[in-house]
């Protein structure tokens, strides 16, 4: 008989043949081979068995054994790193950093534990530094699709939608039908508005991992995006009849009865789930969430200060408390400080578009007093050029203090007095304006900029083409895929198509005579410049709209319609038409 020459396993193949089963979610083949190596105080095994129990969600198990491992093998890369995933797993980011950051120390060559320690500064909030390990993985290794994937996902938080779409299509060529890049593929191409294809492709998705609950979660969302209203429920309800306490299936379940008209049903569904789970208060929460999505301001108030009370360390709580008091009218109280030479003002990461253009006033009001050195994204750094006051544009700089640009609300003294005082606060570039006045004028005034939604329940083009009268020039804003709607419409002006670059998306609108559309980004441009327009929100609408005696307290020259049931908008589109034409004859007497 032939001899290989070949010894046997040994208790370290063993232990790396059952970390792989680990990573490829092969969890019994892992515990079987797991269960053949002899119990020792080796810290190989300890740190595969302590991987084990994390991978089957035993955190606290896991958290057990680790902390007695770690503290005997100080060294020890592999159980400093499962520490390090153990304290993120229990929401405790900050011990989970520093475990990670000494395992990366320990081991600097792990590019594995450079993404494990990337993920865990995202969940902390450190958006910029995550991405910046995640890209430098990227950079040392182009063909590891686990960090491509992890550099999509941060792009598509961070809304640098070109570049997450580079990071997961080469991802997919490095591991066709992954489940997982599949799926964020899916969440980019809903971001963008491209609905359809987002459930095409979460259902590949779906279909390469049946049993994945993120990826049917998502398969709900974009069903219920695309009215398919009972599919999505039924999906809903086959995720929690094996995971009862998923938040995320029981939100959509509740958004998806709200929409079929069951808004009394859904809520006390959801009550009952919230009382029954006390000791969760993101249960809380999202009852608290869901109660401002219907409009119940107060009563979503009352909830979500409870959660922010009573969990002092739920910045979420925290968010959406100040949240419902600004939609209420109510301003934090004033804590003015002692303004110095030079204020360095960051804008976090995770701010979004919307929001910023609301509170981009508040710098040219701190401008106004001293200079003011900003933090933020590129994406802002064009619409902070166009501040009608020039702020600082800066860069990080580790061991300076900023301060947030939501905390400038209290220390300017911001209250509904003197929340509109700065607007206008953007100025379009000069030459650039003059361009597209140009080439506007040939078309008769008024010239009406006009923006819609995808979607079941958003506005369609065929909708706002209901508001507009037939006086009007409309002038088309739309720069995504929704702009190929036009090809039904033939009167608007296709200005999108045209612009490529924020400063060009500002200097059209301030040409225009007013704006009409739901909540967006182009309808914020027009407020901020000081433009007339008609916005249409939901019962739920964002803080920014909030109203005193009907009228909007952050952009007052706009006309703000009130959906009064989710997805029924013939009645707003009736009274919108009526306000536009009221602006608008209103404009030509003046």
């Amino acid at each position: 008989m032939p001899t290989t020459g070949m010894a046997g396993p040994t208790r370290q193949d063993r232990l790396r043949t059952a970390q792989e089963f680990i990573a490829a979610g092969r969890l019994e083949e892992a515990e079987a081979l797991l269960e053949q190596v002899v119990a020792t105080s080796d810290p190989d095994t300890l740190s595969a068995k302590a991987a084990l129990a994390l991978a089957r969600q035993r955190t606290e198990l896991a958290f057990e054994l680790l902390a007695e491992a770690a503290t005997g093998h100080p060294d020890h890369a592999g159980l400093a790193t499962n520490l390090g995933i153990a304290h993120e797993m229990l929401g405790r980011f900050d011990e989970a950093v520093i475990c990670l950051k000494r395992a990366a120390a320990l081991a600097p060559r792990s590019q594995e534990i450079k993404l494990t320690l990337a993920h865990a500064l995202e969940s902390r909030g450190d958006v910029a530094e995550a991405r910046a390990i995640t890209k430098a993985v990227v950079e040392h290794e182009p063909g590891n699709a686990r960090a491509l994937l992890q550099l999509g996902t941060l792009d598509i938080g961070l809304r640098d939608y070109s570049s997450a779409e580079i990071a997961l299509l080469r991802a997919l060529e490095l591991v066709p039908n992954d489940p997982d890049t599949l799926r964020n593929l899916s969440v980019l191409l809903f971001e963008c508005g491209c609905f359809e294809q987002a459930l095409n492709v979460a259902e590949h998705a779906h279909l390469r991992a049946p049993l994945d609950t993120a990826g049917l979660s998502h398969l709900a969302y974009c069903r219920a995006a695309m009215g398919l209203w009972a599919e999505a429920e039924a999906t809903c309800r086959r995720l929690l009849a094996y995971a009862p306490t998923h938040l995320g299936a029981r939100e959509i379940l509740t958004r998806v009865m709200i929409a079929n008209g069951e808004e009394e049903r859904a809520i006390a569904e959801l009550t009952t789930f919230v009382r029954a789970h006390k000791s969760h208060p993101s249960a809380a929460l999202l009852l608290a969430d869901i109660l401002r999505f219907v409009g119940r301001f107060d009563e979503a108030l009352r909830l979500a200060s409870y959660v922010s009370r009573t969990q002092t360390q739920d910045e979420a709580a925290k968010s959406l408390a100040t949240a419902l008091e600004l939609t209420l009218g109510r301003f934090p109280r004033p804590e003015p400080a002692a303004l110095g030479v030079g204020m360095r003002v960051i804008v976090p990461p995770r701010t979004g578009a919307l929001e910023f253009i609301a509170l981009a006033r508040l710098l040219r009001r701190a401008t106004s007093r001293q200079n003011v050195h900003v933090v933020a994204e590129p994406r802002y750094q064009v619409l902070l050029r166009n501040l009608a006051e020039q702020a600082i544009l800066d860069e990080p700089r580790p061991g300076l203090s900023t301060t947030p640009l939501q905390s400038l609300l209290p220390i300017l003294s911001t209250d509904a007095r003197n929340i509109a005082v700065d607007v206008p606060y953007l100025r379009p570039d000069a030459e650039l304006s003059a361009r597209w006045r140009d080439a506007l004028a040939a078309f008769p005034r008024p010239w009406v900029g006009i923006v819609w939604e995808g979607g079941a329940l958003g506005l369609s083009m065929e909708q706002i083409a209901a508001v507009i009268p037939h006086s009007v020039t409309p002038v088309s804003l739309m720069t995504d895929a929704r702009r190929h709607d036009l090809k039904r419409w033939s009167r608007p002006i296709d200005v999108g198509v045209h612009i490529e670059h924020p400063a060009e998306f500002i200097a059209a609108i301030a040409n225009l005579d007013a704006v009409v559309g739901p909540d967006s980004f182009a309808v914020h441009i027009a407020g901020a410049l000081g433009l007339s327009g008609v916005v249409f929100v939901p019962r739920g609408y964002p803080w920014y709209w909030a109203q005193a005696d009907g009228k909007p307290l952050w952009y007052p020259s706009f006309e703000v319609v009130v959906q009064e049931r989710l997805g029924h908008w013939s009645g707003p589109i009736d009274d919108g038409r009526h306000r536009l034409e009221t602006l608008l004859r209103i404009q030509t007497i003046d």
